[in-house]
């Protein structure tokens, strides 16, 4: 008892300390991140709209007191119009733009303007930049208590430092509080695991279910985030009976989101759905014409008009170019190629593809200046940038196999978290080019990318011994065995 209370108080110390340690460089780069907020150009905009919400968010869309691009991501004005359609007809409002595009993200930062009025843009920026900063911070202090330690501190470095992320945060846009909320749920897989929770109704799997739902109320197609992580974290933890039972209970939560906007949609417009631009997405990305990407020509699959309610539409156009693809498997192929490069392209050059222009570090690109003169842009989009945005994306590539590779042997939770990882990865790419190949959607899966590539490249310059210390954290995957424990049970006694 003496020295289980030793080792208990040790453990407890050694947790302290890794939070504490560890919450420098993040908090740190939130606060900087505050000081630039408040001085970003234009945020003072609502200002001169007297006070009043909805005034203020339709003078940001004509053109007024506008701020810096910094404050926008790709769809930042669709997501304000949504806003503004809620700030003057309230949560039911029958505007289209909140059913054509999810209404989630626009409902969260109506919230927010309700809330506190003229520091709307502000407000927005800090509470993403906080999330963000607590979720690096969240899953480094797990990896520090597991046999990841000689990871953890490396990752929280580049997650912190990472500027397509961390200047990411203060844009409207959905894509940085999906990726944080991601990064949270894999922290608490790590905790549920590391503490030898077995319940199928932890506090871990709420949170980690509560953050999943979070994410698909702004981006419903991230359901399948949710879906791969709990199905493999309850094939880790729990025989055929719990593991439904924890899969049910837990998507149930995730699912509360999205029913949240269908049932607001069938109250305001009177149909069920969530939004009604996954037609018109999938068919930009298809086509005999298409490149698989955005294009300045109008490009995809000629669907016959259809009567109905734009769901109806919607779900017409989806199964038209589903069954074009059934029908074209060549061109298929070519597509799906297409549509991997763009994705895992860099944001600027000549492979890049997609919607990142207005990202704060796309806009504060050191290569903006280089191609202003005609030598500097020859050479990155000419043969050079070619080569040099091919080795990036391979490059890329390469570290995260390997990375999954190593936490593939480690085996224990190292194992589950990387094969959770990678598959969200995975899933997120097969999302992609189902739809339209674009960069930005890559962002969402960011974190896990980013761990297991930090994996594989700490781990290129430390001997196999050396990468995990400290007690293993055995995962049974009792989900897999199931059937072997049954014909095991059903064998008569051995009397030998």
């Amino acid at each position: 008892m003496a020295k289980q209370a030793r080792d208990s108080k040790r453990t407890s110390i050694q947790k302290s300390k890794a939070m504490r340690n560890l919450a420098f460089l993040p908090f740190g780069a939130l606060f900087v991140k505050i000081l630039i907020i408040f001085n970003i150009e234009g945020f003072d905009w609502f200002k001169a709209a007297n006070g009043n919400f909805a005034a203020g968010i339709t003078n940001l869309l004509d053109g007024k007191y506008i701020p810096q691009y910094a404050w926008y991501g790709a769809d930042g004005e669709n997501y304000l119009r949504g806003v503004e359609a809620l700030a003057k007809d309230g949560y039911l409002s029958d505007a289209g733009i909140l059913s054509y595009w999810p209404a989630g993200y626009p409902l969260l930062l109506w919230l927010v303007g309700l809330i506190f009025g003229g520091w709307f843009l502000a407000v927005v920026a800090i509470l993403q930049s906080a999330l963000y900063a607590f979720a690096s911070w969240l899953l480094s202090v797990e990896m520090r208590l597991g046999r990841l330690a000689k990871f953890s501190f490396p990752l929280l470095l580049i997650l912190t430092l990472n500027p397509t992320l961390a200047l990411n945060t203060i844009a409207i846009g959905y894509e940085l509080p999906t990726a944080s909320l991601l990064i949270i749920a894999l922290a608490l897989l790590s905790r549920f695991f590391r503490n030898g929770k077995s319940s199928v109704f932890s506090k871990e799997s709420i949170l980690a279910a509560l953050s999943l739902s979070l994410a698909t109320l702004m981006q419903p197609r991230l359901i399948a985030f949710a879906a791969v992580i709990f199905l493999l974290w309850a094939v880790a933890q729990f025989r055929k009976k719990s593991a439904a039972i924890f899969l049910v209970l837990s998507l149930s939560i995730v699912a509360i989101a999205p029913a949240l906007m269908i049932a607001r949609n069938v109250n305001s417009n009177g149909m069920p759905t969530i939004s009604t631009n996954l037609g018109i997405t999938m068919n930009i990305g298809a086509g005999p014409k298409s490149t698989g990407g955005y294009t300045n020509q109008a490009t995809g699959v000629e669907c016959p008009p259809v009567e109905g309610t734009p769901a109806e539409q919607d779900s017409a156009r989806v199964s038209c170019v589903l069954n074009w693809y059934l029908s074209n498997p060549s061109k298929v192929l070519s597509l799906f190629w297409n549509k991997s490069v763009y994705f895992w392209s860099p944001w600027v050059g000549p492979a890049a593809n997609g919607t990142m222009a207005r990202n704060p570090w796309r806009i504060n690109h050191p290569i903006n200046e280089t191609v202003k003169t005609e030598e500097g842009f020859n050479l990155v989009y000419g043969n050079t940038g070619k080569l040099v945005s091919w080795i990036w994306m391979i490059a890329t590539l390469i570290l995260m196999i390997l990375g999954l590779r190593s936490l593939y042997r480690a085996g224990h939770l190292e194992r589950l978290l990387g094969l959770t990882s990678f598959s969200v990865v995975v899933v997120n790419w097969l999302i992609t080019i189902l739809t339209i190949g674009d960069h930005r959607f890559r962002i969402p899966s960011m974190g896990a990318s980013l761990l297991l590539q930090t994996v594989g490249f700490i781990g290129l310059f430390l001997k196999n011994r050396d990468r995990y210390r400290g007690n293993p954290i055995a995962v049974s995957w009792a989900g897999l065995h199931w059937k072997r424990r049954k014909e095991a049970d059903n064998l008569p006694p051995h009397n030998g």
